[in-house]
């Protein structure tokens, strides 16, 4: 039996229904330059900002194992961050270990025990596990005196779990507000939208919330959906739901998958419902083959980008300090870019992660961890 169809109903006969024609046509304009502020804010080239004090990582680190337990071992955009982080390992001279996992908490519990049996010196847990449901193994590596990290799982100003040595948070917030706005910005304000969340993610309900919130903020005649298909269902559930949904509401034309690794689920579904060209999908993460569904035209219109390697980067610069007994940084100031056509050519043809993005980072970080210079 499939999770029931949440609907939050921003229609206009709802939310308007007690104001002026005037002032519900002024509330309108007021939304959509609101929207289009937000959607000029993250369309251009970022640049690196140093997220605290140098160190000498070689001299600090040299020899640590850093053991990490990804929250799905199969999905590339987890792939692609651990490749990334083996990578700086290497430059520094880490032990890096890569724990591969089915993406359920019991893979992850017997991650986090190897991981305290072996001794390691930190243990990330990565891309969105929730360390609420790994407590006791928490606990057990804070006895041992392991610190435990959670990267890329809470979103700036997100309280975390109090057991934690440190997080690596990332604007999972601004992301969902920046979806929304810029599908509001898009439809020109009269968007039908069916928002994906996975709530078994620690970000994905503050995504989902995020933009319902802007849609109900800059949008009045727009109509959003929630639904709720967990990671480990993906490949099993999302699809059969989507087409539901497009059953049921036919004018149904924005689907928003939080994550963009589960479009490969959303496009079936859309077509099959003879609906391509008609419903576009609206996500984040910046994934290279959703990318190359967006040059392609194929059902994607625009993702939320986030360099991963930069990402990968950000994450081995907070263990890296935690490990040698600095203090963590409050922010990585990791950014978000929006791809659309219009500048999807400078990802690269087919787009290859991290292009496009610039490479002010990888200056940065070598001169913060003293590796050149």
């Amino acid at each position: 039996m499939w999770p029931a169809l949440t609907v939050v109903s921003l229609a206009a006969s709802v939310v308007l229904s007690s104001v002026s024609p005037a002032l519900a046509s002024s509330s309108s304009s007021k939304g959509l330059t609101a929207a289009s502020k937000v959607v000029a804010q993250y369309s251009h080239q970022p640049k690196f900002i140093d997220p605290g004090p140098a160190f000498n990582a070689r001299k600090l680190d040299a020899g640590k194992t850093l053991f990490s337990i990804p929250v799905d071992s199969q999905d590339q955009f987890v792939q692609i961050l651990e490749n990334d982080m083996q990578a700086v390992a290497n430059q520094v001279g880490i032990k890096f270990v890569d724990y591969s996992n089915a993406g359920d908490p019991s893979s992850w519990t017997t991650g986090m025990e190897q991981a305290v049996s072996q001794h390691a010196d930190l243990i990330d847990l990565l891309a969105g596990i929730n360390p609420e449901l790994l407590t006791p193994q928490v606990e057990a590596a804070k006895s041992a005196k392991i610190p435990v990290v959670a990267s890329d799982a809470y979103s700036f100003g997100q309280a975390s779990d109090p057991l934690l040595a440190g997080v690596v948070d990332l604007a999972f917030k601004e992301v969902g507000t920046i979806m929304a706005d810029w599908t509001i910005s898009q439809s020109h304000g009269h968007a039908d939208a069916l928002v994906i969340e996975s709530n078994d993610v620690v970000s994905s309900p503050l995504e989902a919330g995020a933009a319902v919130a802007a849609f109900h903020q800059n949008c009045p005649a727009c109509k959003v959906k929630v639904i709720n298909v967990p990671v480990a269902d993906w490949a099993s559930e999302t699809q059969t739901q989507v087409e539901s949904a497009l059953r049921a509401d036919p004018n149904l034309d924005y689907v928003i998958p939080v994550y963009d690794s589960q479009s490969e689920y959303v496009t079936p579904a859309i077509s099959l419902a003879g609906d391509a060209g008609k419903v576009h999908i609206v996500s984040y993460d910046g994934t290279a083959f959703v990318l190359k569904y967006l040059q392609q035209k194929n059902d994607v219109v625009m993702d939320v980008g986030e360099d991963l390697k930069w990402i990968a980067w950000a994450i081995m610069d907070q263990e890296m300090r935690i490990m040698a007994g600095l203090k963590p940084v409050a922010n990585e100031h990791t950014p978000l870019m929006i791809w659309t056509s219009k500048n999807i050519k400078s990802a690269g043809n087919p787009p290859q992660q991290s292009e496009g993005y610039g490479n002010s980072f990888v200056t940065g970080y070598e001169k913060l961890w003293k590796l050149k210079g």
